[in-house]
């Protein structure tokens, strides 16, 4: 499938990236799809991951979109969010700077507290 949208164009979309190839696969596939020599026909690789240094192998933000759920679901173009491109987007991630992607330290404690509490049974 991939062979046939770098060959023809059209859409590739692979929810989790991370969770049918590893890195390497994935970095080199992002980079194919990137390159006119290796993408005549403008195909498109939308993908979701969990991975945020994937998030460094663009060279631009306008092509990245980011999920949040603050006070409801939003999309975004990490342009809008990013401005500066000095700025590795997989530290930007992580340190929190792009509030609702991920779970607050409050939710982790929560989770942690009632997982404490629950019975497991194994047999």
């Amino acid at each position: 499938m991939v062979k046939e949208v770098l060959q023809s164009g059209g859409y590739l979309l692979v929810d989790e990236i991370e969770n049918h190839f590893n890195k390497e696969i994935v970095t080199t596939l992002v980079r194919f799809f990137m390159d006119s020599r290796f993408n005549k026909n403008g195909g498109t690789l939308i993908f979701t991951t969990h991975y945020p240094e994937l998030l460094d192998e663009y060279d631009r933000n306008d092509g990245i979109y980011i999920v949040r759920n603050r006070n409801g679901i939003t999309v975004e173009n990490l342009s809008y969010i990013l401005i500066r491109n000095d700025i590795k987007r997989s530290d930007a991630y992580q340190s929190g700077f792009l509030e609702g992607t991920t779970p607050t330290y409050e939710a982790y404690i929560r989770l942690k507290k009632s997982l404490a509490n629950c019975k497991i049974y194994f047999e």
